[in-house]
């Protein structure tokens, strides 16, 4: 017997408060389960010992996906100083644990700043990183270390918030591919003995913030959960906005890039800008880029500059 078909034209988004101990694929079988939708995806693994804010794409809104992964991400939660897990938090099996006492507010404070901006990481087993094939999360399970090499991130605030020995609150804020258990296990032996996330909570994805986020289980059906969706154009809002006529919608649709002199746009954009292109009445029709044009450098942007299409949803 064949599945049924998601209603056609479907898309939004839905900002899911992530309970513990989901995991992100479990929010997601839960949202398509409540809708009765499968074409569900999210914007970005949060551990299943951790809470908060996971980016669900509904329907054609999945094509949104790398668009809201590269949201900025901001967390706040307890690390615990002098011990150190196999997973880099509370939930793995101790590995080896000081009696140092915890340095105070200014050391924690100055040694959290050393770890903002443009760092290198290591990434930390329990990831859903690849190793010739196979997720590293699931050699990890199976007792199975492999080496990773380090990888640029940027962190733009690591924030100690509150002390409560051994228990240190901090904040970070982050931009995509940073790993905080593995930024809190830098922390400690930064400071000369171990540490390991106790409790995380992802607090907000661009501007989406957890107290305005769905809590699953308090959804009693799909017309509920539907109340809560995030329209495309809205979801994406942290990009420029370049609006298409009426006659051009057609063409776009089927894959042909408008020229700039048709489209409305506030500003020029920059050179691999990426913006949302709009119907007249404010849907979104599809994701472009501003990329370069071979020329002479002297030439106005709207013939310096061609539009690629990235999405068209």
């Amino acid at each position: 017997m064949s599945r049924p078909k998601d209603p056609p034209g479907v898309g939004f988004v839905l900002s899911i408060n992530k309970r513990s101990p989901w995991t992100s694929h479990d929010a997601v079988a839960r949202v398509r389960r409540i809708l009765g939708i499968r074409k569900v995806g999210h914007t970005g693994t949060l551990d299943p010992f951790a809470t908060g804010v996971l980016l669900c794409c509904v329907g054609r809104a999945t094509k949104l996906s790398n668009a809201l992964m590269e949201l900025r991400k901001e967390y706040e939660g307890w690390m615990r100083f002098g011990v150190k897990t196999t997973t880099g938090d509370s939930s793995g099996e101790m590995l080896q644990e000081w009696s140092a006492p915890l340095p105070a507010g200014e050391q924690l404070h100055a040694t959290a700043r050393r770890f903002e901006g443009k760092i290198m990481q290591v990434p930390p087993m329990v990831s859903a990183l690849k190793h010739q094939g196979r997720r590293l999360y699931q050699l990890a399970r199976k007792g199975i270390t492999v080496e990773r090499e380090a990888r640029p991130v940027v962190v733009d605030a690591f924030e100690i918030l509150e002390v409560a020995e051994p228990r240190v609150r901090f904040r970070v804020r982050c931009a995509r591919g940073t790993y905080v258990r593995t930024l809190v296990e830098d922390f400690g032996e930064a400071l000369g003995a171990g540490a390991c996330v106790d409790e995380l909570c992802r607090t907000r994805v661009g501007g989406f913030a957890v107290e305005e986020a769905v809590d699953l289980e308090a959804v009693e059906g799909a017309e509920e959960l539907a109340a809560r969706a995030i329209p495309m154009a809205e979801a994406v809002g942290h990009l420029p906005a370049w609006t298409v006529p009426s006659f051009w919608a057609t063409k776009l649709r089927r894959g042909q890039a408008p020229p700039w002199v048709v489209l409305d746009v506030e500003e020029p954009p920059r050179e691999g800008q990426t913006g949302r292109l709009l119907g007249a009445e404010g849907d979104l029709l599809a994701l472009g880029r501003a990329a370069l044009s071979p020329g002479p450098a002297d030439r106005p942007w709207q013939d310096a500059l061609r539009l690629e299409l990235l999405r068209v949803i």
